[in-house]
């Protein structure tokens, strides 16, 4: 599972921290201004370059080493990220961002039981950090907790789509397929264009027998822009609505894609 909102964190600038730094190192200070310049433009490895002057030129320079862990969990470089996280933590142990995107990594990682006691320390006022908390003690099969958690998220922040997106897979595999979709068409209201919300409208109209606009959504879902690793999902959904709907040439057309595509772990 991609992480939800991660490329709005990579977008992010370090505004948390304060402007007095500058004066502590310069040289190094430019360098790290300079490194997030070049993530705004998207040019991620002179970004990556940068960054790691910044901290040749200052170790201790905890922005940077911030910077640093996004940009590696941005290329799944998740020991890397941890690492940094790690050292930021020791240098300002106050911070409590940083913490957030160490539970982050240690999600990601399928480190469950660490991601959760991170994320205990960070912001609990932070609709993301409440989120993250949500997906880990759902993946930790605590689904009482998990629920409470997404609905305290949902209310930090009520335009959330990634929370909707996820909190209706849980309500998915819990058999309400109602609330799951409720929850779909809230995000749809929000991000119209989101793969994975449009991907999990088509489950929950197969599940009710709504065969062909299972498929309709599927293929929305398909040419939706950045579908990545969710395109095995989105083809077998399509093999399977077409198969219901007595298309096997559209099925066939899936399913020959879908024998090619690499099977990924899935979290």
């Amino acid at each position: 599972m991609a992480a939800p909102g991660f490329k709005m964190e990579l977008a992010m600038t370090a505004t948390w921290w304060p402007a007095a730094f500058f004066f502590l190192a310069q040289s190094a200070a430019d360098m790290y201004q300079r490194a997030n310049l070049l993530v705004e433009r998207r040019d991620l490895e002179k970004a990556r370059a940068a960054v790691e002057e910044a901290l040749r030129l200052d170790p201790k320079l905890v922005p940077a080493l911030v910077l640093k862990a996004k940009l590696a969990m941005q290329a799944d470089r998740l020991d890397e990220a941890e690492q940094s996280l790690q050292t930021a933590l020791l240098l300002e142990p106050g911070q409590r961002y940083p913490r957030f995107l160490l539970g982050m990594a240690l999600y990601l990682r399928n480190d469950f039981d660490r991601a959760a006691q991170v994320l205990a320390t960070a912001d609990p006022k932070d609709a993301r950090v409440v989120f993250y908390q949500a997906m880990t003690e759902e993946a930790l099969n605590h689904t009482a907790t998990a629920i409470e958690l997404y609905e305290r998220s949902l209310k930090l922040d009520p335009n959330g789509a990634d929370q909707r997106v996820a909190f209706a897979r849980l309500h998915f595999s819990l058999g309400r397929i109602d609330r799951a979709e409720a929850l779909v068409d809230e995000a749809l209201k929000l991000a119209p264009q989101r793969p994975d919300a449009l991907y999990e409208k088509g489950r929950c109209l197969l599940e009710r027998g709504e065969f062909a606009k299972a498929a309709e959504f599927g293929e929305r879902a398909l040419a939706a822009p950045e579908v990545g690793a969710l395109e095995r999902r989105i083809r077998y959904l399509l093999i399977r609505a077409y198969q219901k709907t007595g298309n096997r040439e559209l099925a066939a057309k899936h399913q020959t894609v879908f024998d090619r595509l690499p099977n990924p772990l899935v979290r």
